[in-house]
């Protein structure tokens, strides 16, 4: 078809239509000229606080955390003095690290209004981050006092206070608790874990047991805590009966059966335990906590093959556990095997945890072993990764008395003393080291010392006693100090010999003898006291019993010079024949 036959036929249409229906004409020149839009006024929504807090949560939706704290900003540029977007965004902040930029908003939150217990609690939380526990305590107490109603407040503040040791106020806030929920088991619970923290154990078996009693919810927990409280007090059998009630009302409770295995350990019942870590291990294969405490029960029942081989597959799966490998020396050490428990001491590297135990348990192997010199390297290597622990310090200085070192020991001893300057012990070793090294005045003035710290210890009111006896000193003193040590330890066998000497030096013969007499029976081991049971029967005649102590004495200490011419005197005298 043509195309300008189609153009006229459409013209002439349009042409009878404008005829036949006049008004056509007017609104087709009505829609050619250009349309009339009233201008409408929209709001700028750049410049809407509400509009940027909407971004903030949609973009808090997708992930876009510079998004969600630039809305925020831009928000509050806008709206300054609003509480609710300075804590949406502190919050936002915190979240993410920014504590200084949280900490800053939410104070201004605060500032501008005083009556929030939201910000001051958000502050609680900040400071509670920061460490700075004395300012979140305040910040909660203000939260808590605004209001009362917020449970969640109460646990916040008495946690805080009772880990920072503020047992009592700790105790009345969960007690605020109570009086406000009462109905509520949560506050007699953390109340109840207050009064174990302050070691006032009577009130806290009343809470626990009481919640027990009630057989709710909680009564398994409950038992679980009474539980607890009985192994402080090292109450084993209660604390089974506790552990074994909490089983019985929650049977899948890993922690009360963890309980019960060690509670029965504690009691030697050594089988039972075993079952029961037997079971928890079927619970938990993956837990290879359980299977060390398998091990150590069947090396406490010395089943040490059965241990070793528990230990070595543990081993297998994670070699590089220094615990486990400590706990392997250890069995070694006590099946007779120093060599083997040795070489696994020694893949015990420095810097790991079980290092400086290792090194000790070693250290002592060979002191008893009499390798002083081997004790002495590993007790370097100890005091080498940790220089201040004054008990290691003092484990080299008793090496060294036995290498006969005495000054060296001495000198270690003062040095463990400027680190524990208060150690009874290590002053009475110091004393004695003093005393071996021929240091007799320096002796004297330690012990001395460790009286006027501690005025009833025995062994240091024994030494003074027994040394001044021997310098021939104030022999009332000596016999008044070594009476009162012997007081308090009435079966020492070493106070008694020291008693019996002063007694001998001061003429009461019998009296000495019937001491030393009981101070042999007690400690026969003894060179010193067979020398001077050999002194006192020679005092009084008593010939042969006194070269059969005599001999006893060298036997145990050959080297004595003097109890050799002691005997050789006295042998001399009794081959001699009387007139």
């Amino acid at each position: 078809m043509n195309l300008l036959k189609i153009a006229a036929g459409t013209f002439s249409i349009i042409s009878i239509l404008f005829m036949v229906f006049p008004g056509v004409s007017d609104a087709v020149n009505k829609y050619d000229a250009p349309p009339i839009i009233k201008k409408l006024n929209m709001p700028n929504l750049e410049k809407d606080p509400g509009y940027l807090f909407l971004m903030a949560e949609e973009s808090e939706s997708r992930g876009d955390t510079n998004a969600v704290m630039d809305f925020f900003k831009r928000a509050i540029d806008l709206d300054p003095t609003s509480e609710y977007l300075n804590i949406r965004l502190a919050t936002v902040l915190a979240r993410n690290r920014k504590i200084a930029d949280a900490l800053i908003v939410v104070r201004n939150a605060t500032t501008l209004s005083p009556d929030s217990s939201e910000a001051f609690a958000l502050l609680g939380k900040i400071y509670t981050v920061t460490g700075d526990s004395g300012r979140a305590i305040d910040a909660y107490s203000k939260a808590l006092e605004l209001k009362p109603g917020d449970r969640d407040l109460y646990v916040f503040l008495g946690s805080l206070q009772a880990s920072h040791k503020m047992l009592k106020e700790s105790e009345k806030t969960f007690n605020k608790m109570i009086e406000q929920f009462p109905d509520e088991k949560d506050g007699y619970f953390y109340l109840g874990k207050v009064y174990i923290e302050d070691e006032q154990y009577d009130k806290a078996i009343d809470i626990f047991r009481n919640l027990a009693e009630k057989r709710g919810e909680s009564a398994a927990q409950a038992y679980l805590e009474l539980g607890g409280i009985y192994l402080l007090q090292k109450k084993f059998t209660d604390a089974e009966e506790c552990f074994r009630q909490a089983l019985s009302l929650d049977s899948y409770n890993l922690t009360a059966r963890l309980n019960l295995g060690q509670t029965l350990a504690n009691q030697k019942k050594f089988a039972e335990a075993y079952e029961v870590f037997e079971e928890l291990s079927r619970l938990a294969p993956s837990n290879l906590g359980i299977q060390i405490k398998m091990a150590l029960i069947l090396a406490e029942q010395k089943q040490f093959d059965k241990a070793r081989e528990l230990f070595d597959k543990i081993l297998q799966s994670k070699p590089g556990w220094d615990q486990v490998r400590f706990h392997l020396g250890r069995v070694l050490r006590e099946q007779g095997k120093p060599e083997e428990a040795e070489k696994e001491f020694t893949q015990i590297l420095k810097g790991q945890t079980s290092f400086v135990n290792s090194r000790i348990v070693l250290t002592l192997m060979f002191l008893n072993m009499k390798e002083p010199s081997k004790a002495l390297k590993y007790v370097n290597e100890a005091i080498d990764s940790d220089p201040r622990d004054a008990e290691i310090l003092h484990i080299k200085g008793s090496i060294l008395e036995e290498l006969y070192r005495y000054s060296e020991a001495a000198e270690i001893y003062v040095k463990a003393l400027e680190i524990d300057p208060r150690n009874v012990k290590l002053m009475y070793s110091l004393g004695n080291a003093y005393e071996k090294g021929g240091q007799r005045s320096r002796s004297m003035q330690t012990m001395e010392a460790i009286l006027v710290e501690k005025p009833d210890d025995p062994s240091a009111l024994n030494f003074v006693g027994y040394t001044l006896a021997l310098m021939d000193r104030d022999m009332d003193r000596a016999e008044n100090l070594v009476r009162k040590s012997l007081e308090i330890k009435p079966d020492d066998g070493y106070i008694m010999d020291s008693l019996a000497w002063i007694l001998f030096k001061r003429g009461k013969v019998d009296d000495a003898l019937k001491l030393l007499e009981k101070a042999f029976v007690r400690v026969k081991g003894d060179p010193i006291i067979s020398e001077h049971l050999g002194d006192v029967l020679a005092a009084k005649n008593k010939n042969d019993e006194a070269i059969e102590a005599y001999r006893r004495s060298l036997t145990l200490n050959p080297d004595n010079l003097l109890v050799k011419e002691k005997l050789r005197h006295l042998e001399n005298t009794v081959s001699v024949p009387t007139k």
